[in-house]
């Protein structure tokens, strides 16, 4: 399930526009090629899999001959070009993966699962709340129908890329990441645009109903509070 979502900008101006409605899409291929100045983990050269081979798996030969397993330093990823090329819009998300159930014991561990995750501060010093998750959906799935092009939402799934080997489930291509990168919590907007320039933004009306003020992060996470039906919250 999923409760709200936070996105979290660089610029104060570009929060005030996404609560008018404004998606910026990059397409993945831009996410993949970025180059993290700070550590901010934005980038990642590993978007856009579809296939991800551990060395002691796999046969590699290169023009007949075969390289042993033990030279081939790091699991090999296989990209789709197509994939690459689809525009994205990302943003966290507050769901409950990890937690079928919550309890007066667990509410505490809970609610840091929801929290914005110090390792994300890095993205940008403003974040927006939707607060109505489902409507904000309901607004992009309406936008993108409105476009023509295949396009599709969803929460990214993380795979354990010490572990995991072979294709990746082909229906969620472009919802895929290494684990390394789960504390992201991400939701996607993903269309088929291929518009020059790359760079997108898509506009799914006034979302100032359904958002909270620009605030920090860290305000999100002061703010946010977890009650359950007994009484018990954190």
């Amino acid at each position: 399930m999923i409760y709200a979502f936070v996105k979290i900008f660089t610029e104060e101006f570009h929060a005030e526009a996404f609560r008018k409605g404004d998606l910026y899409m990059q397409t993945i291929r831009m996410f993949k090629e970025h180059k993290d100045e700070s550590g901010e983990l934005r980038g990642d050269q590993m978007e856009g899999v579809v296939a991800w081979y551990q060395p002691d798996k796999i046969k590699l030969e290169v023009s007949g001959h075969e390289i042993p397993s033990s030279e081939i330093a790091s699991p090999i990823a296989i990209h789709s070009n197509e994939l690459l090329e689809n525009n994205a819009f990302c943003i966290y998300s507050l769901n409950s993966q990890g937690h079928e159930t919550v309890s007066a014991e667990t509410i505490k561990d809970f609610k840091r699962t929801l929290e914005i995750h110090e390792a994300c501060y890095g993205l940008g010093a403003y974040c927006v709340a939707v607060l109505n998750a489902q409507e904000f959906i309901n607004r992009c799935q309406e936008k993108v129908r409105s476009l023509n092009v295949d396009g599709k939402l969803g929460l990214v799934d993380y795979f354990d890329e010490m572990t995991f080997n072979g294709e990746l489930p082909k229906e969620k291509h472009g919802f895929q990441k290494r684990s390394f990168f789960s504390h992201q919590r991400e939701y996607r907007v993903l269309a088929n645009l291929h518009r020059d320039p790359d760079i997108y933004t898509m506009n799914i009306g006034d979302l100032r109903d359904i958002t909270t003020q620009v605030i920090t992060p860290d305000e999100f996470n002061r703010q946010l509070e977890i009650r359950l039906p007994n009484g018990s919250s954190a």
